[in-house]
């Protein structure tokens, strides 16, 4: 079953009547991405709002009627018809969302806390949505040692823990993006604030540098760290994991298993995959030896230089960015780039080619080897020793 699937199976069981499962997580994940805007309120002084009155004023102003508000995924639609009927979850109180958008400080960050029973609170970090700030920052974490939704996401924690300091446990949560704020959130927080997380579950989220993951921060909240990639994980095997994750099984295809709508469930968790398939693997070995290969001036620099292009589409969210008229304007801005960054373009791209073949050469190796084996294996099978 999927997280729709699970929904209809027991969203009819309180959480107080059962504890929080994995597929809850992926509930929560999904839930990140709703556009709770004006609905739920910003500041933690307020009363909170239950998840039931939040959807549906949610669903109003996403309708003809509303204000022009759409949901991320088409998937949300169906969720937030499913939600509605799952006791489980309309309850849940929700309070303190923000939502920044910053195209100076080129920063996109999202939370939102939920209020579980037994004084339990959840807060979950959204991922990368569909602006192109949002992607500039994903960009960036390739050589910013921290990006602005990281900051903001310590900052939240820390206000979060203050107003609601009642003795509750607090989890942190999110996919993409958010995933990797909820681990750094919960890394760099105050002492007295770590001490109340009880979990911090990461669900296809990207890694870190690997001197940041060996730090003393790290080394206080790894022990519990849930991450979660599928098998065909892109982002999730971006830089270095923070923990070993468990792979699951996704019913998507390639970049598409990202989305935690195509995750298989049973019995209320993840099916677990042996290990993540070539497509990962590729990907990893291709982006490590490649990221490895130049130092952080030169990474700034080709994603300065490919953003560039981009800017010069014209357009200001994913979704329009390989229209025709786009991808003409991406290509005409190309032969106005300067010397200086065309040579560290066509650098990165030399780097990024040795580093693909480098890949390929070692799978070869790896293939020669394993039948290599197998062909011992089936000799000594039809060719035993002779007895003495």
């Amino acid at each position: 079953m999927d997280v729709m699937s699970y929904l209809e199976w027991r969203g009819d069981i309180s959480i107080a009547g059962l504890p929080l499962c994995e597929a809850d997580y992926a509930v929560f994940g999904c839930c990140s991405y709703f556009p709770y805007d004006g609905v739920v309120p910003e500041s933690f002084d307020a009363a909170p709002v239950s998840l039931w009155n939040a959807v549906n004023r949610i669903k109003e102003l996403a309708g003809l009627d509303g204000d022009g508000r759409s949901f991320h995924y088409k998937e949300d639609v169906e969720m937030t018809d499913v939600l509605l009927t799952s006791p489980r979850f309309t309850s849940i109180g929700l309070i303190g969302f923000r939502n920044i958008i910053d195209v100076e400080k080129q920063e996109q960050f999202s939370a939102i806390s939920m209020l579980l029973p037994n004084r339990q609170k959840l807060i979950v970090f959204r991922g990368t949505d569909k602006t192109l700030t949002g992607w500039k920052e994903d960009f960036n974490m390739m050589f910013l040692e921290h990006v602005p939704s990281q900051e903001d996401a310590v900052k939240y924690l820390e206000e979060a823990a203050a107003a609601l300091d009642d003795g509750g446990e607090i989890i942190l949560c999110g996919h993409s993006k958010g995933g990797n704020m909820a681990v750094y959130a919960a890394a760099y927080c105050s002492e007295n604030v770590r001490a109340r997380i009880k979990q911090i579950v990461s669900l296809d989220g990207p890694g870190f540098e690997s001197d940041r993951i060996e730090s003393e921060e790290f080394n206080a909240i790894k022990d519990r760290i849930r991450s979660f990639i599928p098998q065909q994980s892109v982002v999730g095997m971006m830089l270095e994991e923070f923990q070993k994750s468990s792979v699951i099984h996704s019913r998507g295809a390639a970049f598409w298993q990202h989305s935690l709508y195509t995750w298989e469930i049973r019995r209320g968790d993840f099916i677990r995959e042996t290990d993540v398939k070539n497509l990962s693997r590729n990907v990893d070995a291709t982006l490590t030896n490649w990221l490895r290969s130049l130092d952080r001036e030169k990474r700034e620099k080709v994603v300065e230089g490919c953003w560039k292009v981009v800017e010069a589409s014209g357009v200001d969210n994913v979704e329009d960015l390989f229209t025709f008229k786009s991808t003409i304007n991406m290509l005409k801005s190309m032969g106005k780039i300067d010397d200086e960054t065309k040579e560290v373009l066509s650098e990165a791209v030399k780097l990024f080619r040795n580093a693909y073949k480098k890949m390929h050469s070692d799978n070869r190796e790896i293939r020669k080897e394993k039948r290599r084996k197998k062909a011992e294996k089936n000799d000594a099978a039809l060719n035993p020793p002779a007895e003495s």
